[in-house]
């Protein structure tokens, strides 16, 4: 199925009510990776803090903009603590970086996101391959 970028649906930052983190892996990305491939690249590894993400229960792996697949996560973890089926630990790279642990999420969670644009919530420029989108956070807090 060929798929057009300009007939995906947008998302707007109202129609989010999770907590989610959107990983770009445009460059990690190719056509006809294997599921256990797309989940590599997407959980890791990222130059944040633990405790910039962990509020978030899903990722959103993007490609150009466009979300290809949706993994609840489990746990985050230092990049050293766990391994990735298709894609060696290199120390001199992955070095202070993290990594989540999930699967695909729900049904339900995916109809939401797959195959919708997230273009729209990135800033002109902005070039963190990771954004963290917390929803339930605010409330009760004042």
């Amino acid at each position: 199925m060929k798929h057009s970028r300009s007939m995906s649906q947008k998302l707007t930052m109202e129609e989010i009510r999770e907590n989610v983190v959107i990983i770009k892996i445009n460059r990690s990305f190719r056509e006809g990776m294997s599921e256990t491939e797309l989940y590599d690249v997407t959980r890791g590894c990222w130059k944040r803090k633990i405790a910039s993400v962990e509020k978030a229960d899903y990722a959103l792996a993007v490609v150009y903009g466009i979300v290809k697949e949706i993994y609840q996560i489990d746990e985050w973890l230092p990049a050293e603590n766990e391994v990735r089926e298709t894609i060696p630990y290199n120390e001199t790279a992955d070095a202070g970086r993290i990594i989540f642990k999930g699967r695909i999420a729900d049904e339900e969670i995916r109809k939401k996101y797959l195959d919708y644009s997230v273009a729209g919530l990135f800033k002109k420029g902005e070039a963190s391959p990771v954004k963290v989108i917390i929803k339930t956070a605010e409330v009760g807090m004042l």
